[in-house]
């Protein structure tokens, strides 16, 4: 498997050891989760680092998780992950997460398709998801922009910062 992955701006890497002190600031940053849920603890956040350095296949049960960097900078941008749901239909659920710095410049969308089509070429997948809040406007225009399609909206279903909040299931057929 290819453990890098280019596009137009961007040069997404799977995930290493290097790589720890960036997912460790991610994980605990209240900004950055402030839609995805609770700060991790250092111990939670290597328990998951762990598993996502192992070797990935479609039978995998954890996240393949790559570090999204500008090309021409180097400059880390944020991590985008897939794993998958549904290996009958080969369906993944993707994720991702940008830093404050980095918003707004479309790098979400362009590593989401690129994502995809590595998916689809290596994988076979058939069918990405992504879930959600409702409120994080931001994280659905993103999913929109890479053609995913709002299927539903589940009121109250998964609790952030002791707020239950509206969980949003997007899907995309290739």
């Amino acid at each position: 498997m290819n453990n890098q992955i280019l596009s137009a701006r961007l040069t997404l890497t799977k995930v290493a050891l290097p790589d720890w002190d960036l997912i460790r600031s991610i994980y605990s940053n209240p900004t950055l989760m402030e839609h995805i849920g609770a700060t991790m603890s250092d111990e939670d956040i290597r328990r998951n680092f762990e598993k996502e350095l192992a070797p990935w296949s479609l039978e995998s049960t954890h996240w393949l998780t790559w570090i999204i960097r500008e090309t021409d900078s180097g400059n880390d941008v944020g991590l985008i992950s897939f794993c998958t749901r549904n290996r009958e239909t080969l369906t993944a659920e993707v994720g991702f997460i940008i830093l404050d710095g980095f918003k707004g410049k479309g790098y979400a969308t362009e590593a989401i398709r690129r994502v995809f089509d590595f998916a689809v070429d290596t994988f076979g997948f058939k069918k990405f998801t992504a879930v959600c809040s409702e409120e994080h406007v931001a994280s659905r225009r993103v999913l929109e922009k890479a053609g995913m399609k709002l299927d539903k909206i589940v009121p109250e279903s998964t609790e952030i910062a002791g707020k239950k909040v509206n969980d949003c299931y997007y899907s995309l057929e290739k």
